[in-house]
């Protein structure tokens, strides 16, 4: 029995042709139509999470895994709105979601009627497409309307890379009248994308291939992506070009023994700035973590900067940019490189001996460094099961990761796209829902506060692990310059309080262990990894709160 709106049967009967069969909804009544067809079909996977701004941010973590569509699906009025945050982190991390928003038919709309809003193009500034349905579909027209505009907003999701993309849906009642039919049969519109020979042209290879050669000083910096395949094995390549240094972040999820991955660990102690500035910079990937190279380049901003980008955005985070190549960096490099020649120059070498040094200081710092923040990074990192998934919230958690290699087959994921701190256990819960590798989120106390409806959900999957470090406020104000000198630091910064985790855990029936040392954390991360449990686990860390900004900053100056 589905719906008898056919607005809804063509939009289940489209993504099931097109292969969108995971839904997140959220309850409510505008929305029975779309929860009463797709919960009666066996194709989709349809899963019910109460609050919105945690189900946008579920989907997002599935997508982010699956690296497919996923849609999210909800009433009309306030509850659109409440999928704005992991809309706009879809966005800037380019995450396909589906956003299908039940609404009130249009001459309802500034009526006074419950739970009606201005819906169409709500969400105007940071989707790729916004589309409308209409309510009536009476005739043969209607239906080729309807099924045309669902067809363009799939295909939105994907080319020319991914991208959130809205379908508003007004409904007018009977909202609840089923019938025993099957689906229609619409026409398909398949986007068909460039292929793989096709992508390059040779005035790009020629171009690229001039500033190659006449640079001495190259850098190449990656920032946020998923696993690429074989781009780890093409840049470590390059990277054996003494003329050529390749940075890289734990959120960029490349590794190679020519790589410099601790960039913070790495500029600390640079004296002549000159001497490790390129000519010639190359940016791929998403967001870029660290301040201390954002300020490096701007201060010292290459002759030419080179970006790839499939969809050819304009990003310049360096204020340099000067080429843009929408073109795979994989199948790019490997057509430049009969063309590429190697240069005399001791760039490289620099920077890997600046890696060297570094890597030794670090090292002895964390011999002797007292428990703070800084050394249950250590700890954790350590303890850390190989081929797993890991989370990081944002503010310190995603900095301190920065400061560590990891040797280990662990893929990284944080919200980078806007760096917010909403909605991080919620999209790890998502990510964990869609795969059966152990699953860990490292976020802070006030992220987890933040989000603990995300615990208010019956799909916690038992290969979740979430570790608090509850240093007991924001942590990160005391580590910048301006906020650690204010008078009003503690109570509107900080926001410090007293409360914990372990008690939030407990008020979902989670398991959970507090460690506030060396010796329980140890024990703890023991108990979470060893232990076989049949819902998601939590570990909180108590860290001391003035102590560790001061570990911290004597960590950079010893590294210097």
């Amino acid at each position: 029995m589905i719906s008898v709106k056919k607005n809804v049967q063509y939009m289940a009967a489209i993504l099931l042709k097109k292969g969108i069969s995971d839904i997140v909804f959220s309850p409510g009544s505008r929305n029975a139509p779309l929860i009463n067809t797709f919960t009666a079909m066996d194709q989709f996977r349809c899963i019910n999470i109460v609050d919105e701004r945690s189900a946008g941010f579920f989907a997002l973590g599935m997508a982010l895994h699956l690296q497919k569509p996923v849609a999210i699906a909800c009433t009309s009025g306030s509850a659109v709105l409440n999928y704005a945050p992991a809309i706009v982190e879809a966005y800037y991390q380019k995450i396909p979601l589906l956003i299908l928003t039940a609404d009130r038919p249009p001459e309802w709309i500034d009526q006074g009627d419950g739970q009606t809003i201005r819906q169409g193009d709500i969400y105007r500034n940071y989707v790729r497409s916004s589309y409308s349905l209409t309510d009536r579909v009476e005739n043969a027209n209607d239906e080729w309307y309807i099924a045309g505009i669902i067809n363009r907003a799939v295909n939105d999701l994907t080319h020319p890379e991914f991208a959130p993309v809205h379908i508003n849906i007004p409904f007018s009642e009977p909202l609840y009248e089923l019938i025993d039919a099957p689906l229609p049969e619409p026409k398909i519109t398949n986007l068909h994308r460039q292929t793989e020979t096709e992508g390059i042209s040779d005035a790009a290879v020629k171009k690229f291939t001039a500033l190659w050669n006449q640079s001495k000083n190259k850098m190449i910096i990656a920032g946020q992506m998923p696993s690429a395949n074989g781009l780890s094995v093409v840049l470590n390549n390059l990277a054996d070009d003494s003329s050529v240094t390749v940075l890289t972040e734990t959120t960029s999820n490349l590794k190679g023994g020519n790589f410099i991955s601790c960039i913070d660990n790495v500029l600390s102690p640079i004296e002549k700035e000159q001497d490790y500035a390129p000519d010639l910079l190359i940016t791929l990937g998403g967001q870029i973590v660290s301040r201390k190279i954002k300020i490096f380049l701007r201060k010292n901003r290459p002759k030419t900067h080179c970006h790839f980008s499939r969809t050819g955005e304009h990003t310049d985070t360096f204020q340099s940019l000067t080429d843009i190549f929408p073109d795979d960096p994989v199948l790019f490099f490997n057509s430049v490189n009969d063309f590429i020649c190697p240069c005399e120059s001791d760039f490289g070498n620099r920077w890997k001996q600046l890696d060297c040094i570094t890597r030794q200081r670090h090292d002895v710092f964390l011999e002797k460094c007292r428990f703070s923040d800084l050394k249950v990074f250590q700890i954790i990192m350590k303890h850390l099961p190989d081929h797993s998934i890991l989370h990081l919230s944002n503010s310190t958690p995603v900095r301190y990761s920065q400061l560590f290699v990891c040797d280990k087959d662990i893929t990284f994921m944080s919200n980078r796209g806007v760096s917010g701190i909403d909605g991080v256990v919620s999209t790890a819960a998502g990510t964990a829902y869609a795969t059966d590798k152990i699953t860990t989120v490292i976020t802070g106390d006030l992220a987890f506060f933040y989000d603990s409806n995300a615990l208010w959900n019956k799909h916690l999957s038992s290969n979740l692990r979430i570790i608090v470090i509850n240093n007991c406020g924001g942590g990160i104000f005391r580590f910048l310059d301006g906020s650690s000198a204010m008078p009003a630091l503690e109570a509107h910064f900080e926001a410090r309080h007293n409360y914990r985790a372990a008690k939030v855990a407990w008020a979902y029936g989670l398991d959970c262990f507090t460690a506030a040392d060396e010796k329980t954390l140890t024990e703890g991360l023991k108990w979470l990894y060893a232990s076989d449990f049949t819902r998601t686990a939590v570990l909180e860390v108590v860290t001391p709160t003035e102590q560790n900004a001061e570990i911290l900053k004597a960590y950079f100056n010893y590294l210097r």
